[in-house]
C-alpha cells in the first residue's frame, strides 16, 4: 500500500478546506464529551435534566409524570423543579420546553435499542435513560446540532464574503465566544441547540429572501417553530421576516402592490407555525389544564427600566465583558449596515430585541450559573457577519488584526478554563484583576492536573 507524505505546504492546503477544519473540530468535542464524561460521571445535567425529563418520560416510562426525573436519576442533586409539588392536573411542574428533547429524540432511540439489546452482546446496559450510553449519546446529539449550527453560520457567511473571511469568522465564533464553552463544558444546555435553530430559521430566510414560495414558507414556519420550542424568547427573530413582508426588502414596490401575496403567505406560515408548536401546548395543557401558561413561576420583567449597559457590561456576566470579541463584533455589522443597509437594519433590530429581552428580566438578568451571557449565543450568526465584515474592511491591517483575534481566543479558552475549575464565582460579579491574575497561572495549573492523573 502506498503512503502519501504530505508536505507543510500540502498540509496547508488541506487544512485551508472547511470540512477538514469542521471535522478536526467535531472529533475534538467528541472525544472531549467522553473526557467530560469520565471526570464528572453525568452529561446531563442542570437545566438539561429538566428538558431531558420530557423524552425521558414519554418514551420509557409512559407518561409525563417527572418525580422519578428529579429524584431518582438526580444522584448529583442539581436543581430541578420541586418533584413534591403538583399542579391542578397531579402532575410535577416542568417550565423547560420540548425543544430540546424533540431534537434529542433520534440519539435516544439510538441508545436505548442498544441498550434494551445489549444482552444479546453479552453486554449488562441498564435501560433506564441514564446509564452511560445515554448519557454519551443525548451529548453527541447536542454537540451535532451545535456543529450544524456552525457550519450554517458559515453558509451564511458564503453568500456574502469570500471563503477565508467566513471560515476565520465561524472559528471566532466556536472559539472566542462561550459558544465554545457550551460544547464542551455544558453541552446539554439548550443554548447550542439554539444556536441551531435561529440560524437555520436565518438561513432558509435569507437563501429564499428573493424566490420565496410554498415550500420555502413551509420550512421558514417550522424552523420558527422550532427555536421557540427551544428558547421562546427566539420568538423575536420573526423581527426579520415581520420586516420582509412590510416591504423592507422590496426596491420596486412596496407591501401594497403585494399585499395579497404578503397575506397568504403569512397566513400559511402561521398555520405551520402553529402545528410545530401544538406538541408544546398540549404538553402543557396535560401539565397544567392550560394551553398556554407562563411557565417559569416568579419570572418577571421590567420593560420600562432593564439592565441594558448591565447585560452588556457588567462584570455578572456581561455579553462583552466576558466576551470582548462581540465588541468586534458590533462594530462590524455596523459596517455591514453600511453595506447592506435593508439586511443590516433587520439584523440590528433583531439583536436589539435580544438585547432588551435579556436587560428586562428583572431578578435574572445576568441568568444564573452561566459562562458570559448565555441568553446572546442565539445572536451568533449575526456576531459573524460583523466579525466577517471587519475582516473583509481590514485586510491591509492584518499585522494588527489577527494578533488581536489570537489572543481574544486565548483569552476566552483561559477564561473559560479557570470558570469550570471553580476559581471564580459562578453567578456572582467577578473581579477581573483576579481573572487577569488567573489568566496566567491556568496554563500551570492544568500541566500538573494532567501530570497528577498520569
Amino acid at each position: 500500500m502506498k503512503v502519501e507524505i504530505v508536505s507543510a505546504p500540502s498540509l496547508h492546503k488541506y487544512l485551508r478546506k472547511p470540512a477538514i477544519l469542521f471535522f478536526i473540530f467535531f472529533a475534538f468535542l467528541v472525544l472531549f464529551l467522553f473526557v467530560r464524561m469520565f471526570l464528572s460521571g453525568y452529561i446531563i445535567g442542570s437545566d438539561a435534566l429538566g428538558y431531558y425529563a420530557h423524552l425521558r418520560s414519554i418514551l420509557i416510562d409512559g407518561d409525563l409524570q417527572y418525580a422519578n426525573e428529579f429524584l431518582d436519576y438526580n444522584p448529583f442533586g442539581h436543581a430541578v423543579p420541586n418533584p413534591y409539588r403538583l399542579t391542578v392536573t397531579d402532575h410535577t411542574p416542568n417550565p423547560y420546553y420540548i425543544g430540546p428533547a424533540s431534537l434529542w429524540a433520534p440519539f435516544f432511540l439510538v441508545a436505548h435499542a442498544f441498550a434494551s439489546a445489549s444482552d444479546l452482546f453479552g453486554l449488562d446496559l441498564t435501560p433506564d435513560g441514564y446509564s452511560a450510553l445515554y448519557q454519551i449519546l443525548i451529548g453527541l446529539g447536542s454537540v451535532v446540532y451545535g456543529m450544524a449550527g456552525l457550519a450554517l453560520i458559515y453558509k451564511i457567511l458564503m453568500l456574502f464574503f469570500q471563503r477565508n473571511e467566513a471560515l476565520l469568522a465561524t472559528g471566532l465564533i466556536a472559539l472566542g465566544t462561550n459558544v465554545f464553552y457550551y460544547l464542551t463544558i455544558e453541552p446539554t444546555m439548550s443554548h447550542a441547540m439554539s444556536m441551531f435553530a435561529v440560524t437555520l430559521f436565518a438561513f432558509v430566510w435569507v437563501k429564499s429572501i428573493d424566490q420565496r414560495n410554498k415550500n420555502t414558507v413551509i420550512l421558514l414556519g417550522f424552523t420558527a417553530g422550532l427555536m421557540i420550542l427551544i428558547r421562546p424568547q427566539n420568538v423575536l427573530f420573526l423581527s426579520i421576516l415581520g420586516l420582509e413582508w412590510v416591504g423592507l426588502f422590496k426596491t420596486e414596490s412596496g407591501f401594497f402592490a403585494h399585499w395579497r401575496k404578503k397575506i397568504v403567505e403569512a397566513g400559511f406560515f402561521g398555520l405551520v407555525l402553529l402545528t410545530t408548536l401544538l406538541p408544546q401546548l398540549i404538553v402543557w395543557k396535560i401539565l397544567y389544564g392550560q394551553f398556554l401558561i407562563q411557565a417559569y413561576e416568579g419570572a418577571s420583567f421590567e420593560f420600562t427600566d432593564p439592565y441594558l449597559w448591565k447585560s452588556l457590561f457588567s462584570a455578572r456576566h456581561g455579553l462583552i465583558s466576558w466576551t470582548p470579541i462581540i465588541l468586534l463584533a458590533l462594530a462590524g455589522a455596523l459596517l455591514f449596515l453600511r453595506k447592506y443597509p435593508r439586511l443590516g437594519i433587520a439584523l440590528l433590530i433583531a439583536f436589539m430585541l435580544q438585547w432588551y429581552i435579556n436587560a428586562s428580566w428583572t431578578d435574572y438578568w445576568w441568568f444564573g450559573e452561566s459562562f458570559g451571557s448565555r441568553t446572546y449565543i442565539n445572536c451568533s450568526f449575526i456576531f459573524a457577519i460583523g466579525l466577517a465584515t471587519l475582516l473583509s474592511s481590514t485586510k491591509r491591517i492584518t499585522v494588527i488584526m489577527y494578533p488581536l483575534l489570537a489572543a481574544l481566543i486565548i483569552w476566552n479558552l483561559l477564561f473559560i478554563a479557570q470558570y469550570s475549575m471553580g476559581m471564580l464565582s459562578r453567578s456572582e460579579a467577578v473581579d477581573f484583576r483576579q481573572v487577569l491574575s488567573n489568566q496566567f497561572a491556568i496554563p500551570e495549573i492544568i500541566y500538573r492536573s494532567i501530570e497528577e492523573r498520569l
